[in-house]
């Protein structure tokens, strides 16, 4: 426990105002009511990009112009932003954002509708989904229609997923521009990213009978699809639509930053992940008997920018970085060490 002390002291002495409040809350366990997590707050409220954000909020709560898209523009990253950099869901502009969302009606508008649609029709998880865990994020009550449909689709897919024995079952073999892929079966069930993702974050569904049949269809799929190397599933609704994929074959041995090289991206998904602000439940733990060690030995690192590749470094910066920027070593160092340090804080706590 010294080292993370030492941590926790480098990451107060040396981070932004965002990581500060944070480890405060989410590590130390300060309460958000105290003068000084009020006095950092509206230190956060006052950061550049999260004016923008407000900024980018319609008369009627709607933050950017569409649902799915970049910073500013779309209302997930918008939101996902905010949370990250340490902005309480209380906070009078999200309240309003969440309240826009329960009422809104121009969906059919929005850029992503078309192929969400296709997607929600075939039980998918795709436009809607990501409505009811922006909903979810906000804090809207599990109740609300939005919510409890895709409940209901994830526990679906599930279910459904028992029926199989292998990838064939469901699933065809395709390409898209020559690479890979399939498309799935019509009436096939199989969960996927979105459904994962909803069930996570949501309490309402958990019953002795429900978490029994959630857990053993997970481990299922697992087994289906530990082998699994024919890239993307597609829904084929007369052209092709990607489904947010969830990786069923994760890595069972020690992780280390040289694991990410091959795709740079995915070292920001996987520190993103990490510091994710929602309140989780763990259900579908892939049972890495490494990942605890894995996470101590990229502390232990006094370099650890060091230990990124450019092109890490690069997407970490835009998709999953908190610190305002990045002009001294230390901010750097802030912005790798926080994620996982408050994975280890969550899993030993």
């Amino acid at each position: 426990m010294k080292k993370y002390r030492r941590l926790i002291e480098f990451l107060l002495e040396n981070a932004g105002v965002s990581i500060k409040y944070r480890v405060k809350k989410e590590i130390l366990n300060v309460s958000v009511e105290s003068d000084e997590m009020q006095k950092l707050q509206a230190e956060i409220l006052n950061l550049p990009r999260v004016k923008k954000a407000f900024a980018a909020q319609k008369e009627d709560g709607f933050i950017g112009n569409v649902i799915h898209g970049v910073y500013f523009d779309g209302f997930d990253s918008t939101v996902n932003l905010l949370k990250r950099y340490g902005v309480e869901i209380t906070n009078p502009y999200l309240q309003r954002a969440k309240e826009s969302l329960l009422n809104w009606k121009n969906y059919e508008r929005d850029h992503f509708y078309k192929a969400g649609n296709a997607m929600d029709e075939h039980g998918r998880g795709g436009f809607r989904a990501i409505l009811a865990d922006i909903l979810v994020e906000l804090g809207a009550e599990e109740s609300a229609p939005q919510i409890q449909e895709q409940i209901s689709y994830a526990l679906n897919a599930f279910r459904g997923a028992m029926n199989y024995t292998c990838v064939d079952d469901f699933s065809k073999k395709a390409t898209m521009k020559g690479v890979p892929c399939r498309y799935y079966i019509k009436g096939s069930t199989f969960p996927a990213s979105n459904h994962i993702s909803i069930l996570e974050k949501t309490f309402s569904w958990r019953t002795t009978e429900n978490l029994t049949i959630v857990e053993n269809s997970y481990w299922h799929c697992k087994e289906i699809m530990k082998d699994y190397n024919d890239g993307i599933i597609y829904v084929n609704c007369g052209h092709f639509v990607g489904p947010f994929n969830y990786n069923w074959n994760n890595v069972h041995h020690d992780i280390s930053m040289q694991d990410f090289e091959a795709c740079p991206i995915n070292f920001a998904w996987f520190m993103r992940e990490l510091s994710a602000v929602s309140n989780k439940k763990a259900i579908f733990n892939d049972d890495n008997p490494y990942f605890v060690e894995s996470l101590e030995k990229m502390i232990e690192s006094e370099n650890i920018e060091e230990t990124v590749t450019d092109e890490q470094l690069r997407l970490f910066k835009k998709y999953a970085a908190i610190e305002p920027s990045w002009r001294k070593k230390e901010s750097i160092a802030c912005d790798l060490y926080f994620p996982i340090l408050l994975a280890l804080s969550r899993i030993l706590k």
